[in-house]
């Protein structure tokens, strides 16, 4: 680690990689976790902050606030999905019943306070469906300033996918797409490469510590199988906070992004991988140019998850 943590706020609609990222944001060396906010995604924004609340229990944190935001999008009801994430969002995991208080501010206003009141510039990872986002850059447009960069878990490479994050509200990505802070989109395109292997998580989810346990579970509940006895525990929202400590392992390049609003094809983003910055500048209706996540080293992405993980066991001696 160099220098000083570095401050983030995480804006998530807790389902089981959300869980993930969660697990590995507490302990990292190099992370400061101010607070975390919740959206309505693949649960209702109660279940993601119910959700919230006992995975941070589970990494025994201290001190990080949770706040609820928006219940639906901007501008319709929206479709929420369980999916592989179960009806309770954690694939059905049974977790102690926590104790743990919301903040009595809303979302947004949470965002605005920690982001504004830090002594350094904050970074963004949002995880699920960019509604708190959205509401926050339109009420308080200062915060841009003392954002250091939004980290985008949502769309897709493949103009044939609609990622649900973005399909969820795509007005709100959109706004969060316009804006004047600096953006790199981890898209659902790399959700197949980032895993971790049996022997880790059996590891994990056969140890005493709660944090290292439950991201075994969680793992398990993530399991896609490429071939009979073949075993890989995708980390899904997860990578983004890999790419967040580890950003040397990705590969990125600025590109124009569009998000279509209309039609058959609402909720997906278009990416041009031809067009250069002059080009698009030239163009009548020019694209914003974000930073998109194209490949990752896989190996050593997972490594860094798993050695992050791990480190829960270390702090538990050291305070035993």
């Amino acid at each position: 680690m160099t220098g000083m943590p570095r401050p983030i706020v995480m804006d998530v609609d807790t389902g089981t990689d959300d869980a993930l990222a969660i697990l590995y944001a507490v302990p990292h060396p190099d992370l400061q976790l101010l607070g975390i906010t919740c959206v309505a995604g693949n649960v209702s924004v109660d279940q993601a902050l119910l959700n919230t609340c006992k995975v941070l229990d589970a990494a025994r944190a201290r001190d990080i606030p949770v706040a609820a935001g928006a219940a639906h999008p901007l501008n319709e009801q929206g479709a929420r999905k369980g999916g592989s994430h179960g009806l309770d969002g954690l694939g059905g995991i049974t977790l102690p019943a926590t104790s743990r208080q919301r903040s009595p501010m809303p979302a947004v206003e949470m965002l605005n306070q920690l982001i504004t009141g830090s002594a350094e510039r904050v970074s963004l990872i949002t995880l699920g469906p960019k509604t708190n986002l959205a509401l926050l850059l339109e009420r308080y447009p200062e915060v841009v300033a003392r954002l250091e960069q939004i980290i985008f878990m949502g769309g897709s490479t493949s103009e044939a996918v609609s990622e649900f994050n973005v399909r969820h509200d795509p007005e709100a990505a959109l706004d969060v797409i316009e804006s004047a802070v600096p953006i790199t989109m981890y898209g659902f395109n790399l959700f197949g490469q980032l895993a971790i292997d049996q022997a880790d998580a059996d590891r994990f989810r056969n140890h005493d510590h709660p944090a290292i346990r439950l991201t075994g579970e969680l793992l398990d509940r993530r399991r896609s199988s490429s071939a009979p006895g073949d075993y890989l525990g995708l980390v899904g929202d997860a990578g983004a906070m890999v790419l967040l400590t580890n950003p040397e392992l990705f590969v990125a390049r600025e590109l124009p992004v569009r998000i279509n609003l209309e039609g058959v094809r609402r909720g997906q983003t278009t990416i041009d991988r031809r067009v250069t910055l002059y080009e698009n500048s030239r163009r009548s209706n020019p694209s914003r140019m974000i930073n998109v996540v194209l490949d990752l080293d896989a190996v050593k992405a997972a490594s860094a998850f798993v050695q992050t993980i791990s480190a829960y066991a270390a702090s538990a001696n050291n305070h035993s």
